[in-house]
This record gives structure tokens, sequence and C-alpha cells, in this order.
């Protein structure tokens, strides 16, 4: 290149150093052909130079010599997600930082979505800087890369949610679990344990049948995710038992938290159900000492007790 350069500098009339320039231009037309890239060359203040077919097809317009680059939202919609001054800023930074530089566009053609990789690479054809910008439809590329991360997403969906109630499944909820009590016996940080048991949940099942069964488990985890705090986490933790655990809470406030939601749950009617529901609930502290499973079984005693003493009512240490 630099070769190509020094000779095209030391011709000596306008026009051999024109058809020089068009010999040029029309070899790299058929590298880029080739590579399935399409391509405009600009001049220092953005102007087109030169361009070949496939940067037509792409952008959707037919540049003509001496046009300023035009704006993406020119050629067609710009995507909402999209970097409204991605474009011309990556040109501008080519030239004045004289490294290339690169962005995607994404764009609408007739409603579908695509996505083209504009690369803005610096040149020196002539006696002023020019800059070289490479367009490539990579849509496949990204399609394939959001599948891949909604595959990915599925998969931690599945491995960490209940898929009846869209609630933390108990696995997950046991590994926050031995994680708040690390912080706690590090920092002697405090957080509640609640269980949540349906009350005559069994009955509800042989009465009205597995699929309004479902509809109760689903309306008690909406309830519990409208009721805690956003660093709360809840699980369903068995068939109709549920896991909350409250991070930075005393016995007081996670009592009060569960007794709130036992009201509400209390006070909702679920469609083709003609009894009213209600739920029990043990709450404990985290207390010093404690393995996981005798914080689990400390707070099962307190659900217990909850059931023994007549259900719809919440139990804890005070």
């Amino acid at each position: 290149m630099d070769n190509w350069i020094s000779h095209y500098q030391q011709l000596p009339h306008a026009d051999q150093r024109t058809q020089f320039l068009s010999t040029l231009v029309h070899h790299y037309t058929e590298v880029f052909d080739a590579t399935q890239s399409g391509f405009l060359l600009l001049d220092g203040q953005l102007r087109v130079l030169s361009h070949n077919q496939l940067a037509e097809t792409l952008f959707g317009f037919v540049p003509r010599p001496g046009d300023p680059m035009p704006q993406p939202g020119d050629l067609f919609e710009v995507d909402s997600d999209a970097d409204p001054d991605g474009h011309d800023c990556i040109l501008t930074r080519a030239l004045q930082e004289d490294r290339p530089l690169s962005t995607i566009q994404t764009v609408r053609r007739d409603g579908e979505r695509h996505w083209l990789r504009l690369t803005a690479i610096p040149v020196t054809l002539m006696a002023d800087a020019q800059v070289l910008v490479v367009i490539q439809d990579v849509s496949a590329e990204q399609r394939l890369q959001q599948d891949v991360v909604q595959q990915q997403q599925a998969l931690e969906q599945a491995r960490t949610r209940d898929s009846l109630t869209g609630l933390f499944n108990r696995r997950y909820i046991l590994d926050e679990l031995g994680q708040l009590n690390a912080l706690a016996k590090r920092y002697r940080s405090r957080f509640c344990i609640a269980l949540i048991d349906l009350d005559h949940f069994k009955g509800v099942n042989d009465t009205y049948g597995h699929a309004l069964a479902d509809t109760v488990l689903r309306t008690l985890g909406e309830l519990i995710q409208d009721e805690l705090r956003d660093a709360d986490i809840s699980a369903r933790y068995g068939e109709e038992e549920f896991m909350v655990l409250m991070p930075e809470t005393g016995i007081d406030a996670g009592i009060s938290t569960l007794d709130r939601l036992r009201r509400r749950f209390s006070e909702t009617r679920v469609p083709g159900i003609k009894r009213s529901l209600t739920l029990s609930a043990g709450v404990i502290e985290w207390q010093p000492g404690l393995s996981l499973e005798q914080l689990v079984f400390k707070t099962d005693q307190r659900l217990a007790m909850a059931k023994y003493a007549g259900r719809n009512q919440v139990c804890g240490d005070l």
C-alpha cells in the first residue's frame, strides 16, 4: 500500500492521478465484493468519493461523489435502541485518533430488524486524510447471539425458578440462605426466615381439582411478590409451602410483614373457589451458632405451632 501511495504522489499530472485512483478503487471494489462487504470512501469532510454496489444495497440509496455521508435515519428507520450519535461519532473519531473504529447500527426495513456493522478506517490515498467505511450485514450473527442469550436465560430460569408460581425454587433459596448465614456470622447482620403453608390445601385439591389448586398457588405467589420488598427473596419450598428470606430485618418487622400477607390472602377471592382461603406462617430471626438445618428446623417448628394453634396466624419468637 505504501508503495502505491508513493507512486500516486509522484505522478506529475492530475489526470494520471485520477486514473490511478480509479484503478485502485476498482481493485478494492473487487476485494470488498468478494468478501460480501460494502464500502464507502469518504474525504476528510465525510463526503462520498467512491463506493461499491453492495453499499447501495445495504444502505438503500445510491451515493453520488461529493454527497455527504447520509445519516442512518435518512435512509431507513433507526431502531429505538440504536445510538443516534454512533454513526458520525466513529467517523470523526477515526480521523481524529487515526485508528479503526466500529459500531453496530440497528435498523428496520419493512418492519424487520437488521443490524449493520460500520467500521471506519482512516486512510491516506491522496494528500488529505480520508476514511474508508466498511459496511457488513451482521443480522444473522446478531440473531444467533440473541438466540444463545435467550436459551441461556431460559436454562437459568429453569434452574432457579418454579415454573408454576414464577418464584425461586427450593435449591436456589437454600443457596441464598447459606450466603445470608455466612454474612450474618461474619458481620452479625440480622435477617429473618419465614415458612408459609396453605391451610387445608389438600381439601382444595380434592374438592376443586388440580387446575384451581394451581391457581391458588399462583395467587399466593403473586401476593408474596407484591407484599415483599425487592431485597427479600421468596421461593416455592414444597407443594404448598413457601420460604421467605428478609435481609436486614428483625423479628418484629418480619412478623408484621407475614401477618400483613396473611390478612391480604384471607381477603383474596380466587375465581371458582367459594370458600375463603387462609395461610399459616412461622418466622424466626437469625441466631448465631445454628446450622442451616437448625435454622430451617426452628422456623418449621414455629410454622407447626401456628398450625397447632388453629391456623390462619403467624407464629414467631418475640
